[in-house]
């Protein structure tokens, strides 16, 4: 399909906010107004990036996942703001919507939502995702996983409220993170600033990207098919990730809810310097869960985007570390 694309389609510039014709097709799956509400972005970063510069200044404060994907803080930065994490609690990585309500003051601008979240691979449920669309901010809902899930699909926050901005791409569910393809979904009026901070971004997003994920959504039965066989095979993987996370970290974790993360207690060892020891005297790369969070402290960050032998090899690694480390 890309061959196809890349023989036959125009490189030029598309409007700021992406071609109708694809906005039209992604405003199918919401009740969006493609010409008002959607924005097609270079990639969720990208969106991230656009809605923050539109609608934070400095001393506003953002709520952040803890644990959660580190660049959601770091953007609040940039702006000027303060990050304002709200717990995650373990084993379940459940949200205590009333414990975020007192987070909220004045000078909260935006609630930061992930779910499936990176690095937690947790769902949030519809009924905890109402409540927060419901208390008042902004509520930007990074859904960049939703296409990756092994139960059920996770609930959107699309028609939630006309203060919920929703973040979403092709990037994960249809490997394409190189493509830089993503979209924004957005109450008129909130999306016109991010559309002007979009502009002076990344002026469009990539012309070939946009057609390609145009022509996937044109041919719905291939995506479906494509959808269940990316599905099939991360929960292969996620099979493997917990059977020797079971057996040679000596701990059961609740399975993945979505994404393809796994976050497994080293309780025995500070994060940081053991997942620097890992990836050099193992040759086994994982992230240490203090960087999204003080929550994440005593967890690792594993990826089990890789073949099962693959998965299997890795975390025997960790185990042998984790076992010198006891001694």
């Amino acid at each position: 399909m890309a061959a196809h694309v890349a023989s036959a389609g125009s490189w030029h510039y598309t409007v700021n906010a992406g071609a109708l014709s694809l906005r039209r097709k992604l405003a199918e799956r919401n009740d969006f107004d493609p010409k008002l509400e959607i924005c097609v972005t270079a990639g969720t970063e990208e969106a991230l990036y656009s809605i923050f510069q539109a609608w934070v200044d400095e001393g506003d404060e953002v709520l952040v996942p803890d644990p959660g994907f580190i660049a959601y803080p770091t953007l609040a930065r940039i702006c000027g703001a303060t990050a304002v994490p709200y717990a995650l609690t373990p084993p379940e990585w459940t949200l205590d919507v009333d414990a975020l309500r007192r987070r909220v003051t004045p000078r909260t601008k935006l609630i930061v939502v992930n779910s499936p979240s990176n690095p937690l691979g947790s769902v949030l449920d519809r009924a905890t995702l109402q409540a927060i669309a419901e208390l008042g901010p902004l509520v930007v809902s990074d859904e960049i996983y939703s296409e990756i899930w092994y139960d059920a699909p996770p609930p959107s926050m699309a028609g939630m409220g006309r203060n919920v901005i929703v973040v979403n791409g092709m990037s994960k569910s249809h490997s394409m993170t190189g493509l830089r393809l993503g979209w924004v979904y957005a109450d008129e009026v909130v999306m016109r600033d991010i559309v002007v901070a979009h502009q002076y971004v990344a002026t469009c997003a990539s012309s070939f990207a946009q057609q390609l994920a145009e022509s996937i959504l044109d041919a719905p039965e291939w995506n479906a098919e494509w959808l269940a066989g990316v599905r099939a095979q991360f929960r292969e993987q996620r099979e493997a990730a917990l059977h020797a996370i079971e057996h040679e970290l000596e701990v059961k974790i609740p399975p993945p809810a979505g994404a393809f993360y796994a976050f497994a207690p080293v309780p025995a060892c500070s994060t940081l310097p053991f997942a620097r020891a890992l990836a050099t005297d193992e040759g086994v790369l994982v992230i240490p869960g203090v960087a999204f969070g003080s929550m994440g402290e005593g967890f690792i960050r594993i990826s089990f985007a890789a073949a099962p032998q693959t998965i299997a090899t890795g975390i025997e690694r960790i185990g042998r570390a984790l076992r010198a480390e006891r001694r």
